[in-house]
């Protein structure tokens, strides 16, 4: 048996618009979150220096297919000219198992992260206002790229980075790729201040550092990046936390006050539950499987008609 193997450019060649890739994913949380899909907490195995291999596995039996994204993580890697990320998605019908293709399973899970980030800022944003974004890497390009597609930018966009140069970088390609204008700021509180949408996508691996002070009245904080950003004062004072998984809470400090919602129950309910004024919500925008799969059914999708 000789599967496809489709790399990146591969994938590209599918130009699956944006606003397709996220009404797929949407309609694969909603689906999920009805029962209408399978989706296992995913194990994980752990390396030295805190590396990590997790297969995301997901099947949506109604569309007749599954996969297992197999993603890696390993922070050493680049000191050894390697990416310290990486991921094989294969993709199968679920009735009979048949496999139908490998794809590059980072090209997927870079996107389906941008792209849950701003499914997010569309159920949960309050009023419209400034939006500011901490990390300047490829998932925050993504979900700029998506909350455009969403018509969500309707402010100011403020970007930070590890460094200006990174930030003024991420500004000229957000410009010259989707036509939007963005401004650098030299330090996280800048962007954060009196922004009503604040999206963290960092690789930040030292010490907490977004504090409650700079955060607005009906502020939206959705962090790609999980909770590593988030202050003790951040996380006492969220009116509630939305999340893609109970299970991936676990070891953030969370107590029985905590009020947890899940934003794949939201999407499903069909109704935007947008931040309450003079609260903060936050949303842990954590990977979900039955989003890569959509999205992989939907790219492979979009090349066999290509080739009919």
């Amino acid at each position: 048996m000789t599967l496809p193997l489709l790399d990146a450019a591969a994938l590209d060649a599918a130009r699956v618009p944006p606003l397709r890739a996220i009404a797929a994913i949407e309609a694969a949380l909603a689906a999920a979150a009805r029962g209408a899909a399978q989706q296992p907490h995913p194990p994980a195995l752990r390396p030295a220096g805190g590396g990590f291999f997790q297969p995301l596995l997901a099947a949506l039996p109604q569309d007749d297919v599954a996969c297992v994204n197999w993603l890696t993580y390993h922070p050493g890697n680049p000191a050894r000219g390697l990416p310290h990320s990486g991921g094989l998605l294969i993709l199968s019908a679920f009735a009979t198992g048949t496999p139908l293709c490998v794809m590059d399973g980072i090209w997927i899970s870079h996107r389906r992260t941008g792209y849950v980030a701003a499914l997010a800022a569309k159920y949960l944003a309050g009023a419209a206002g400034d939006v500011a974004l901490i990390g300047a890497g490829a998932i925050a390009m993504f979900a700029v790229e998506a909350l455009a597609a969403l018509g969500l930018l309707r402010g100011e966009l403020r970007v930070a980075s590890r460094t200006p140069e990174g930030a003024a970088r991420f500004c000229a390609e957000a410009a010259a790729r989707l036509g939007v204008r963005a401004r650098a700021v030299a330090e996280a509180r800048a962007a954060v201040e009196g922004a009503r949408l604040v999206v963290t996508a960092t690789s930040h691996e030292g010490p907490p550092f977004l504090e409650r002070a700079w955060l607005a009245d009906g502020a939206l904080v959705v962090l790609i990046d999980r909770l590593r950003v988030v202050t003790p004062d951040v996380l006492a004072s969220a009116a509630r936390i939305v999340t893609t998984s109970r299970d991936s809470l676990a070891g953030w400090g969370f107590s029985a006050e905590h009020r947890v919602q899940l934003l794949q129950e939201i999407i499903a309910g069909g109704r935007p539950s947008p931040v309450a004024p003079g609260t903060v919500t936050l949303c842990d925008a954590a990977g979900v499987a039955v989003a890569d799969l959509a999205f992989a059914a939907l790219v492979w999708r979009e090349l066999q008609a290509a080739r009919a």
